[in-house]
């Protein structure tokens, strides 16, 4: 079903919780610019406000990237004096600067979990972290690394992500930090780049490797399982990028590359082949799923590409 457009267009799931809710951004009209949303209703985007109320070019600068079975959402906001994206956390639609990383001009937090557990980065200074309790801490990079970036975290609190490998940032393995202590998950033949966005109660993790070359190569979807590092789709050709963003507790992994697919059991299936034929969508992207097996996707009309809907794909019961 489409997460209704409630006059908002240019909308992207980045986040989808047990209940199905999704958070994301969105372009509502009367509004300069894409904002982040809570969508807790099938047929509503709910606009959530930014940190910057009196400054009406900031007023929306925000974005929505993750959210917790309490309906707590995760991203970013822009403020004033000096203008600088800082992390947010929105409690019942109202936002608070987490105030991680102060000197740092570009602070986004990604992901949180059912204890509140948040993970996030400080883009100009390539610092990872972690926020709990009130209290933040920084994630070291892997041996010899210089810089990281979280990008999700676990129901018990360890962060995926990726790290440097040596001073040379341009290269870098998905690492997924426990209690702290980074370790290196690996990455394909060849490759000198890797990332990880998610991992599920067996320990298998999800995210992109890149084909034969380092932070600009194209990138396949990876899973990382039992120490080996597997390409998901091998075939997906040199020039085009894809990437694993999701896994769930029975390992259906989604993601996107070529439009959104689905992944179980060894098999990739596009998601466009599981819909409705007469819904008029192509689904571009899959960003999130829950042990339901429901997916947070994006989708555009068939015959308008440039549009962009949140959609909210939930399996038939049989």
């Amino acid at each position: 079903m489409i997460k209704a457009t409630n006059g908002a267009f240019g909308n992207v799931p980045y986040g989808i919780n047990a209940a199905g809710h999704t958070a994301g951004v969105a372009t509502f009209l009367g509004h300069s610019g894409q904002a982040a949303y809570l969508s807790t209703s099938p047929t509503q985007l709910t606009n959530l406000p930014g940190i910057a109320p009196n400054d009406p070019s900031l007023a929306d600068a925000t974005v929505a990237y993750g959210l917790n079975s309490s309906d707590t959402v995760v991203g970013a906001a822009f403020n004033t004096l000096p203008i600088r994206q800082t992390a947010v956390v929105w409690r019942n639609g109202t936002p608070t600067d987490l105030g991680i990383l102060p000197t740092d001009g570009h602070v986004q937090a990604r992901a949180i979990n059912d204890a509140d557990q948040i993970a996030g980065t400080g883009l100009d200074t390539g610092k990872a972290w972690l926020y709990q309790n009130g209290n933040t801490s920084l994630l070291a990079p892997l041996p010899g690394g210089r810089a990281a970036e979280a990008f999700g975290i676990t129901s018990d609190g360890q962060v995926l992500g990726l790290s440097s490998t040596s001073n040379d940032t341009s290269k870098a393995e998905a690492t997924v930090w426990r209690n702290g202590t980074p370790s290196d998950l690996g990455t394909l033949p060849g490759s000198t780049w890797s990332e990880a966005h998610a991992m599920n109660s067996s320990g298998v993790a999800v995210g992109a490797a890149g084909i034969n070359g380092g932070e600009f190569a194209p990138r396949h979807p990876v899973m990382f399982a039992g120490g080996k590092v597997v390409d998901l789709w091998p075939d997906l050709g040199g020039s085009t990028s894809g990437t694993a963003q999701a896994i769930n507790r029975s390992g259906t992994i989604v993601g996107d590359g070529r439009g959104g697919w689905v992944y179980n059991n060894g098999v990739r299936t596009d998601l466009d082949t599981l819909i409705p034929p007469n819904t008029g969508l192509r689904i571009t992207a899959a960003y999130g799923i829950n042990d339901n097996g429901q997916i947070a996707a994006s989708a555009s009309p068939t015959t308008n590409r440039h549009l962009s809907f949140a959609v909210l794909l939930t399996p038939e019961s049989n």
